[in-house]
C-alpha cells in the first residue's frame, strides 16, 4: 500500500529534483545504511570499460541463467523505450560509494537514450569478509521525477535487500527490474491518458 501510494505521488507530483550532477542516484548497504555524503567522482580510468552486453558481473556471483534472464530484461526495458539499463556488479569500488560509482559508470558508458537521457545504471557490491555490501541505482535526468529518491530506495529496500541477505544477487536484480519496469510503464500510461 505505501509503494503505491508513493508511486502514484511520484507520478503526479513531479516533483523537481534537480542536482548538480549529470545523474541522481540512490544507494543503500546490504543493512539499508545510505551514506550521509557523497565522495568526489572517480577518475574514469579506473572505471571497466563498457561490454558489449548490458550485464556485467565482475565477481561471478551471477550463475548464467541469471544472467541470461537479467539481459532480457534490459533488453525488453529498451525497446519498450522504457528505459536504457546497465547491470555492473564489482568487487571493489576503488574507495567510493556505490552513489558515485554508479553515477560516474552510468556517465562514461552513455547508459540511456541521448534525446531522453532515460538511462538506468545498477551497481552491486557484494559483501565480502567484514565489508558490507552495496548497491546504487543512479539514473538519468529523464528518470529524476519517476524514479525519485525515495521511490530508488524503496526497490532497493523491498526488492534487493531481502534477496542479497540469502545471497542471491540474481533474483535481487531480476525483482527490481521488474519493479522499475513496473513503475515505468504505469507512468507511461499515465502519460498516454493526460494527452488524449
Amino acid at each position: 500500500m505505501a509503494m503505491a501510494a508513493l508511486l502514484l505521488v511520484a507520478i503526479t507530483a513531479c516533483r523537481d529534483t534537480s542536482k548538480s550532477a549529470e545523474q541522481s542516484a540512490q544507494v543503500s548497504s546490504s543493512e539499508a545504511v545510505a551514506p550521509k555524503a557523497a565522495d568526489a567522482s572517480p577518475a574514469t580510468d579506473t572505471l571497466p570499460e563498457a561490454p558489449s552486453s548490458p550485464v556485467l558481473d565482475m565477481v561471478g556471483v551471477l550463475s548464467p541463467e541469471a544472467v541470461r534472464e537479467i539481459t532480457e530484461k534490459t533488453i525488453e526495458l529498451d525497446s519498450l523505450k522504457l528505459a536504457q539499463v546497465a547491470v555492473v556488479i564489482v568487487d571493489d569500488l576503488k574507495g567510493m560509494k556505490a552513489l558515485n560509482y554508479a553515477t560516474a559508470l552510468g556517465n562514461k558508458w552513455g547508459v540511456g537514450h541521448k534525446e531522453t537521457n532515460d538511462g538506468i545504471t545498477i551497481v552491486v557490491k557484494p559483501k565480502t569478509g567484514d565489508a558490507k555490501g552495496e548497491t546504487a541505482i543512479a539514473t538519468g535526468k529523464g528518470m529524476e521525477k519517476i524514479l525519485t529518491n525515495e521511490v530508488c530506495q524503496l526497490i532497493i529496500d523491498q526488492e534487493m535487500i531481502p534477496e542479497f541477505k540469502k545471497n542471491d544477487y540474481g533474483k535481487a536484480i531480476k525483482e527490481a527490474l521488474d519493479k522499475i519496469k513496473e513503475i515505468l510503464a504505469l507512468h507511461s500510461e499515465s502519460k498516454l491518458e493526460i494527452s488524449d
